[in-house]
């Protein structure tokens, strides 16, 4: 596995730590993650996505790739996305072609599908991503779906991610509604869907898959939650769990674009990279992002288990939780 030191990665490391059949190894790129990694029961290899000759026989005598890492960053240079997420990818399944890996389990992201023209949608909408990011997770399906007579492939496409170890989507937008920076939306924007998954949910369609290989092979599938929500019922929502001011009204778009313009140059200024304080949000939020899991439910027995509702209820406890064992 790669990416086992990530937001994902570390939530499924730890639900293959209680499968006794999968021995678990996994590649990092800092030597200083080794014991700590070794400590959780999985052996580890060093090596770098960005160093080819260090991913030389890394997946020798591995079974099955899950190749996590991944730049998911979406306003990172197209040259640092590409290299990561496009080259890296290409570098390790030319490994594991080298080396007759059985299985080569892709985590993409229904970002390289980039909006859908109708909602629900299903695997078969074209690509058109929005972002770079969305579109260097499209040009590494593309190039592993060119390959598959020599290496046998699975792609899973994941929705938003959201989740306790999230920094980038989550926290920035319970902090945003928390603080009334969300109580007007868009106008061109209230209606329009966006959906995300909760991390254990992921983690179980991920499991699911590797315990379906047969029926996965050669496949794509998303992994999505079984609801989508509107921006306006979204914050709404947030708001009332959070005890915070809802959304009341809409606004020009124009006038929008102008705050989050400040509040991008700010957290730039302080070093800071949160998805939802750029301007490029704007035009995010007029399109439709809702995606199908019919296809993952009827073949791999994905079953997600937790409504945007319940997942979010379970990182606001563990938060309070948190800030009980800290004594604040």
């Amino acid at each position: 596995m790669t990416g086992a030191t990530g937001f994902i990665g570390s939530h499924l490391l730890q639900s293959l730590k209680t499968k006794e059949r999968y021995h678990t190894i996994v590649m990092i790129r800092n030597p200083q993650d080794k014991q700590r990694l070794e400590n959780l029961g999985a052996e580890v290899r060093v090596a770098d996505l960005l160093s080819p000759s260090s991913l030389e026989g890394v997946t020798k005598d591995i079974d099955t790739v899950i190749h996590l890492a991944a730049r998911m960053r979406f306003h990172d240079p197209w040259e640092t996305l590409y290299a990561h997420n496009v080259e890296g990818t290409k570098l390790l399944a030319q490994d594991a072609m080298h080396e007759h890996v059985n299985h080569f389990l892709y985590i993409s992201s229904t970002e390289a599908m980039g909006p859908v023209d109708t909602i629900p949608g299903d695997e078969s909408a074209p690509y058109q991503p929005a972002y770079g990011y969305g579109r260097s997770k499209m040009l590494a399906e593309q190039y592993l779906n060119e390959h598959r007579a020599q290496l046998p492939v699975t792609i899973l496409r994941l929705t938003g991610v959201y989740g306790p170890g999230d920094t980038y989507v989550t926290m920035p937008v319970l902090r945003a509604v928390r603080q009334g920076l969300l109580r007007a939306i868009p106008r061109n924007a209230a209606d329009h869907y966006i959906q995300f998954t909760y991390v254990t949910d992921v983690v179980q369609g991920i499991m699911a898959t590797l315990e379906n290989r047969e029926k996965a092979l050669g496949g794509t599938f998303i992994l999505a939650s079984d609801d989508y929500y509107s921006y306006r019922e979204l914050f709404t929502m947030l708001a009332h769990l959070l005890r915070a001011p809802a959304p009341r009204y809409t606004v020009p778009s124009s006038l929008v674009r102008t705050i989050l313009r400040y509040l991008e140059w700010s957290n730039k200024r302080k070093g800071v990279d949160e998805y939802v304080f750029h301007t490029s949000l704007v035009d995010d939020m007029q399109v439709d992002r809702a995606y199908s899991n019919a296809k993952a439910k009827r073949m791999l027995g994905f079953s997600p288990q937790y409504s945007l509702q319940q997942g979010i209820s379970e990182i606001l406890l563990e938060i309070e939780s948190l800030k009980k064992s800290k004594g604040e």
